[in-house]
């Protein structure tokens, strides 16, 4: 698989005391799921919002496709269109994400920014409309919709461009089970059409679930470990370590017990014998 971003030794400090990342060296794979955990202040936005060319780094290099690029290089049109709609960011708060009078409109307006004739972004957005079941939701304005329909439509608005990457900030971020479970369910989706997904959380079930390959960030911003979900979920030091799991006291039967706090169970799938 071709690399689709490599960061090169990434610095990035917002002041001249405030270290947001150190020395970060990784390579993220064309069709890949790529799972970001951390604590909360490790890094996991800033290193999404350098990957999109939100921000750039202060110190090492990044490159899309072999191209590495700074600020400078979204003044070059070819570069920025192709990179604006190859990547797809979703953001942890759909209020930060969604501006426009109505759904649809929000879902029309990142075809029509980057050029999309009327028709074909409309017809782009009917198709997230159903993809997403947002029928009867879009001539409402979004702050009339629940945390998960906002969520919903903040992805789709992401989805009418049908970018290559995804990249998704702490998707389970005050959701309902039940959209929980769509959200999971859509990311496998989207993977299995071919689409790259990045996702940076602090919640270890969806990393258990996703059973990607996991970068953690340390509380020092630099990168602790890489590996497989099994192999970093299995390590309690580590997660210890990284501030992702911690002990706290429990009561039973007029004793003090002391348990680690995970907020993951690993699921077992049955055996199924296939008759003869």
């Amino acid at each position: 698989m071709r690399a689709i971003f490599e960061l090169n030794e990434i610095g990035f400090q917002y002041t001249d005391t405030q270290k947001a990342l150190s020395g970060i060296n990784l390579t993220v794979r064309e069709g890949e799921i790529l799972s970001v955990v951390g604590s909360n202040g490790s890094g996991k936005s800033t290193l999404l919002h350098l990957m999109c060319g939100l921000i750039y780094p202060t110190e090492g290099s990044i490159a899309y496709k072999g191209m590495e690029f700074q600020e400078k290089s979204f003044k070059k049109a070819a570069f920025n269109r192709e990179f604006r709609s190859s990547i797809g960011f979703v953001f942890q708060n759909s209020d930060a994400q969604l501006f426009c009078p109505t759904v649809f409109d929000e879902l029309i307006f990142g075809p029509l920014q980057l050029g999309y004739p009327k028709d074909l972004a409309v017809e782009r957005a009917n198709e997230v409309v159903q993809m997403l079941h947002l029928q009867g939701y879009t001539d409402r304005p979004s702050y009339m919709l629940s945390s998960g329909e906002k969520k919903r439509v903040a992805i789709g608005a992401v989805l009418a461009t049908n970018p290559e990457v995804l990249i998704f900030d702490e998707p389970m971020s005050g959701l309902d089970p039940k959209t929980r479970s769509f959200i999971i369910d859509l990311i496998f989706e989207l993977n299995q059409i071919g689409k790259t997904i990045i996702v940076a959380t602090h919640h270890l079930d969806l990393v258990d679930y996703l059973k990607s390959r996991v970068v953690v960030l340390s509380e020092r911003h630099t990168i602790e470990k890489m590996g497989s979900s099994d192999e970093i979920l299995s390590d309690t030091d580590l997660l210890i370590k990284a501030n992702l799991i911690a002990e706290f006291s429990h009561r039973h039967n007029g004793t003090v017990h002391k348990h680690l706090s995970l907020g993951f169970l690993s699921h077992k799938h049955e055996q199924i014998r296939k008759k003869n």
